[in-house]
This record gives structure tokens, sequence and C-alpha cells, in this order.
């Protein structure tokens, strides 16, 4: 089936695949998305021609729309695309769009669902170039949609404050203000809500940064009422946060009652079908596996990406086991058919090969929840650890659509790989999960991570891709307040992109509250600590990351950038290089070890390592080059690169390297032009700048302090954390011992 959308941009599809040639056509796309609008009352021919060819007379007009018409059915190679009796109007059995599932869902009451498919405004950025008739029909409609998804969030944002809701009230009033930044209604709902959570502060900030915002963008004085609930926030007491209990925030199990707790490692399971096709199906039974299993209390399971690291080897189970510590194996095939599959699977002790527990399913694709239940089941037995009460019935059927669940493993295969093209990959089959079951909360989670991925890769705008997660996250959280995957993609997107850093820990601590074994959470939340530089929190859980998957390039990356934001390069090194080892194209562990080499005064080390990211990732790795030749002291050559980069059609996106650059250089002023860009853009990586000492020379300028209250990272870390919470004592001291351009003590170089 065919599917236009229109939020966010315009192109067409076919079962969920880009049709890269008509969406090229402005004047098609332009004609299909009237008629969406129209809907089933349809549009005049006389209507649809004056808004297309308004230069042109009537019957040459009608004689192009005549011939537009033709053109499409012929393209699409179904006549009966567009209805041609009486007015002009899409053919519901054959064209959806997100236009018309919006306007169904909010007829249905399910704001939730409008608010999921609104992903950016109608046509944005599309354009017939000359046509003001068009552009002005375009503004009509992108106003009137954007007033629907107004009243829609706004609704749901009142709804879950006065039902004291006041954790959903955060994420609607968020994702509102995320929509239109300028809102002081928006404002005013998100303290409020902020304030009913304990968190006072936060409140403040969004305050702060609404200020800034209406004064830089519109040149006005901000709104009165904001200004008001200022003064009222900071003239009485504040309630105390609300936070969940507090849980370990290490991934770690707890040992079964003879103090010996075994470790599992779940093997690729093999695809016996003979097509490479159903690769997605096997791997993502792996990987749901791996989740179910996980919940086993008393039994540690090893980390996906190190389980796939075996992928297709030869090893035997004893030399795997080995290296990562495993004190069992479980491993399988799974072979698909035409109604179901089937799956055969053992359980092996390292120690000595035998087989503990073995069983086939062969089965209906309706059961496959009902398996991995029974494979949790049997490991738990085999290896007498405890069940946990959860997993002692299998668990619900996310969905009841075996094609929905087919395609949200799919987009999972896809995201594990992580590409520009994988991910977009990825996105298409989440919306086509979706597509087919709009109650399919994992697959909502899915689509916020793909989103979120690209934003973070850099592979789209941030802006956009931020909407859209929170849209994805919203409606995932509005159909399952309980799925920790989407709390995990909500926290890793509020202090990434939003910089709302106390509500992002906030929704770690659910996360791991409610899924401990989900390892990306823990990942991410050592991230989190490690920007706020609380290092020793940082190093404990990203340790406790390590431990669960060892052979991950990103743990082991990040462990070493933690070490090196740290003022411990010498301890850096080793894990980098086992991260490029793990992973040779890992260009930001290539950046990491350059700074590392900085650090040991090992200078050419250093300089092949930066060259080496310019080889892997072009402008973005050239402006790193540019710091590193320039705090060595080849600042012509720093300044020739930099040139290219800023005389270049993408300068924009290299804002942060950029501002690096001319920091190596001691050029301040440079610098914080870049960094305002870089905040004007959410650039991905400027949540990352307190913590990193390559900004170290800008730390004494006022410019810094405003530039971290404006990311709301000012004044916390190095005296003292949220909640009382002191900083880290392995935290670095930053004084004035580094000189401009040189923050890890190399020479002096001149400003």
């Amino acid at each position: 089936m065919l599917y236009l959308r229109t939020f966010g941009g315009c192109h067409l599809e076919r079962d969920g695949v880009r049709l890269d040639e008509v969406s090229a056509q402005r004047k098609a796309l332009a004609l299909l998305a009237l008629l969406a609008c129209a809907g089933m009352r349809g549009m005049t021919r006389d209507t649809a021609a004056a808004l297309l060819w308004p230069e042109s007379d009537e019957a040459r007009s009608r004689a192009s729309l005549k011939q537009l018409v033709h053109s499409l059915r012929l393209q699409l190679g179904d006549a009966d695309v567009l209805r041609t009796s009486g007015d002009l109007r899409l053919s519901v059995d054959h064209v959806g769009s997100d236009v018309a599932e919006f306007t169904a869902s909010l007829e249905h009451g399910d704001r939730a669902a409008a608010a999921a498919l609104y992903a950016g405004p109608f046509l944005d950025g599309f354009y017939l170039r000359g046509n003001t008739d068009f552009e002005r029909w375009v503004s009509e409609q992108r106003a009137f949609f954007v007033g629907r998804f107004t009243d829609a969030v706004l609704h749901l944002a009142e709804d879950a404050t006065r039902r004291d809701d006041h954790a959903s009230a955060v994420t609607w009033w968020q994702h509102l203000a995320n929509t239109d930044r300028l809102s002081a209604r928006a404002t005013l709902g998100l303290m409020r809500a902020f304030d009913a959570l304990g968190e006072r502060a936060a409140a403040l900030r969004r305050a702060a940064v609404y200020e800034q915002l209406v004064r830089e963008e519109l040149g006005a004085e901000p709104d009165a009422s904001v200004r008001a609930l200022v003064r009222e926030l900071r003239s009485t007491p504040a309630a105390p946060a609300v936070h969940p209990s507090r849980t370990a925030s290490s991934p770690a199990h707890t040992e079964t009652s003879d103090g010996a707790r075994p470790v599992l490692l779940v093997l690729p399971f093999a695809n016996t079908s003979g097509d490479a096709e159903d690769e997605h199906f096997s791997d993502g039974l792996t990987d749901e596996l791996i989740g179910t299993i996980g919940k086993l209390r008393g039994l540690g399971v090893v980390g996906r990406t190190t389980a796939f690291a075996f992928k297709g080897t030869q090893a035997d189970v004893a030399a795997i086991a080995a290296r990562v510590r495993a004190t069992a194996i479980l491993e399988g095939s799974v072979r698909r058919f035409a109604s179901g599959f089937k799956v055969g699977v053992q359980l092996v002790r390292a120690s000595d090969g035998v087989v503990l527990w073995s069983e086939i399913f062969e089965r209906e694709a309706r059961d496959l929840f009902a398996v991995q239940a029974d494979i949790a089941r049997a490991v738990s037995r085999a290896l007498r650890v405890q069940l946990d009460p959860a997993a002692r019935t299998p668990p619900r059927a996310e969905t009841s659509d075996a094609l929905a669940h087919d395609l949200y493993l799919r987009g999972r295969y896809f995201l594990n790989r992580v590409s520009a093209d994988d991910l977009r990959h990825a996105v298409d089959c989440f919306e086509r999960a979706v597509d087919r079951d709009r109650r399919y909360a994992r697959a909502y989670a899915g689509l916020a991570d793909a989103h979120l991925l690209l934003a973070i890769m850099g592979h789209a705008s941030a802006a956009p891709e931020i909407a859209r997660v929170h849209a994805a996250v919203a409606r995932a959280l509005a159909l399952d307040g309980d799925l920790a995957e989407a709390h995990s993609s909500l926290a890793c997107v509020l202090f990434a992109f939003d910089w709302e850093w106390e509500t992002a820990e906030r929704e770690f601590e659910r996360a791991i509250e409610l899924d401990p074994g989900y390892g990306l959470t823990h990942h991410r939340y050592g991230l989190y600590l490690m920007y706020r530089t609380r290092f020793d929190e940082a190093q404990q859980v990203l340790e406790g990351a390590r431990e669960v998957d060892p052979l991950a390039p990103s743990v082991n990356m990040n462990l070493g950038r933690l070490h090196l934001n740290a003022h411990r390069a010498e301890r850096a090194i080793p894990l980098l290089l086992t991260a490029i080892e793990l992973s040779p194209g890992l260009a930001l562990a290539h950046e990491q070890l350059g700074h590392a080499y900085l650090g040991t005064g090992a200078t050419a080390d250093a300089i092949a390592a930066f060259r080496r990211v310019a080889e892997l990732s072009g402008a973005r790795g050239a402006t790193r080059l540019a710091y590193a030749l320039a705090v060595t002291g080849d600042q012509a050559a720093a300044r020739s690169l930099v040139g290219e980069v800023e005389n270049g059609a993408a300068a924009s996106a290299q804002a942060f390297g950029l501002a690096m650059a001319y920091t190596g250089l001691g050029d301040r002023d440079a610098a914080f032009r870049w960094l305002d860009s870089a905040h004007a853009e959410r650039d991905a990586f400027l949540h990352t700048i307190k913590a990193m000492p390559a900004f170290e020379p800008l730390h004494g300028d006022a410019r810094w302090k405003a530039l971290l209250a404006r990311i709301g990272l000012a004044d916390r870390g190095l005296a003292g954390a949220p909640g009382g919470r002191s900083g880290s004592a392995m935290a670095p001291a930053f004084s004035d011992r580094a000189s401009p351009g040189a923050p890890y003590g190399a020479p002096r170089m001149p400003e």
C-alpha cells in the first residue's frame, strides 16, 4: 500500500520503502498533499489546477493537471490511486497518509496517537518555486495542524496534571515546549510540573532558557506570567523531590544462596531457513532471549554486543566461555516457515561441555513470546537459579500481529548496525510496525531509539529528530508506562539534547528499577554521570557495564573516555586500544586515543591518531586534527584546516569541532561564537563539554559560566551534585595551570 508522509517533510512510500522517483517530483507530491488534506470530500479540478499552476490560464492548467494525474497512475502502476469521477480524491484503499491517520486519531479521541504521528510542521521544507498561492495554502494547513497537535498535547498535559501524574505531565509539557520553545504557556506548564515533582531547579532553569530565547530570537521581554512564577518559586519552600526508590546502578545480579553466581552466554541463534532475509528473525530471537533470561534473579547474562561478537565463529564452547567468564552457554537454531517457526536449543555447561538441557519447539508465529518464557524457565531449573515472579508466566504478547512483530525485529536488526542507511531502514520498519498495530509500545520505543541515534550520530538535523523521539516516547509510555526501554530513551534525549539533567536522572532510575538487566540503560547512565563530572559514580556504572559486556567497543571506549576526562590519560589508553581492536573504524575511539596521547605527552602518536580520525570522518575529523595541530605548535596547519571547514557547505554542522579547534588556537571569541552556534543547532556533543579537558582553557571566561547555565550544567559536579550529593573525589580541580590551547600541560602556545 502507498503511504504519504507530510509531517516534517514530504515523501511517498510503498510498503514502508520510500519511492524516491516520485518523491523527487514536487508537483506530484503537492497534488497528493492537496488531496490528502481534502480527504473524502475531495477537491475540484479547478481548485487543484489553480493552486498548482496559478500562472497558467484555466485551459492550460487543467490540461497540465490531467497530464500529471495520468503520469502518476503510470508511475505508481495503479489506475485506482486517484478517483477522478466527480471531484479528485485519493483512494483510501490504495493510499494512506499521516494526515488522514492524524485526523482519524483525533476523531476517535486518541490524542496520544495523533501526537505520535506529528513528526514536525506540515510539508516542512517543501515548496513549489515561485508559487505563492500554494505557499499560502501550505501556511494555512500548517497552522491548522500545529493548532490541532497543540490542543491534543495540551489536553494530555492538563489531564495528567489533574490526575497528579506529574511525571507524565512533565513528558507532555516537554513535548509541547520542544515544539514551540517560545511558548509562555508551555513554559509555565512545564515549570509547574517540574516543581510538583520536587525538581524546582529544573523549573527555574526552564524559565531561564525561555527568557533567553525570547530576548535573542524575538528581541522582546519574556511573558510577565513566567517572571511571576519565577518569583513565586524563589520565595516559597520547595516540595521534596519525588523519586522512585533508588536501585543499584550496576547491572550485576544477586548471587545464589551458595555464593556462586552462574553467568550465561546466549550465542546468536543460527538461521537455518536457507534465506538470508530471515537473519533478522534469528538475531531478534537471540536479542529477546537475552532480555527475557536477563530478568532471572541470581543469574548473570553476558551482554548483546559481546554475544554477537561470536556470531559465525567456529571456536569451541570452552574457549568462548573462558573469554567471557561464562559458566554456561545457550545455543540454538531457528527456521521459519509459512505460519510459524522451529527452534532447537540446548544449554551447555562450560566446564565440561555437558548438555544440561535441550529441546525443540515447533510453534505458530503467535507463540514466540511463550516459547521465550519456556526457555527462560528451563534455564532457571537447569542452573538452579530463582525465577523472578514476573517471569513465572509467559510475557504478555505485546502485539497480536505477527507481521508487526517481525517488522519490529527487523527494525532492531538494522538499529544495531547504526550506519545512516541502516538507521533509516530501522525507522521504516518501526513505522510500518506501528502502522499495523497502533498499540505496539515497544515498536514506538524502537522508533524513538532510531531517531535518537540519527541525531546523536549526526546523520540528520537534530531538532526534527528530537521532536520525533519525544513523540514516539510519549506514545510508548502512554501505551505502557512501565516500559523500561522507553524510559531509557527519554532519559537519554532529556540530558543529551534538552539539557534537563535532573529529570533525566529520574527517568534513568525508573528504567533501572523496571528492568535492571537492560544493559543499554546502564551504559547511558554512566555517560550521563560522566558528563556531569560525577566521575567516581560513572566509573562504577561503566565498569559494571563492561563486566557484563566486555567485548562491546563503545563500553570500552567510554570507560577510557571517563579516565581521560578525569585526567587519568595513562589508564585510558589500554581501554581505547581495546575498543579500536574490537572496532577499527570507530572514529570516536581514535579521537579519544589522540586526546589520551596528548595527555601523556606522546605528540607524534597523538597526531597520527587524529589523522586517522580525519580519514574516517571527514570534516568532523578535520576539526579535531586542527585542534591537535594547534596545541602541539603547528598553528599554521591548524588554521588552514579550520578555514577549509568554515568555508565548507556544512560548517554549521561542525560548530562543536570548530569551537574545539579555536580553543586549541587560543581564540576564545571564535570558540564561543561557534559554541553559541552549537547551542542553536542543539549539537549532539554540546552536553559533553563540561567534562572535556580540551575546553579547560575557556573555564575562566564569564561566557563559559553562561554557556553552562544554558545547558543546565552550571555549578554542578565539581562543587556538588543535585540532591545534596557531593562531587566526585576524582574530579579534576580545574585551575589556571593550563594555558589557553594547552589543557594537557603542554608548552604554552601563543594566543
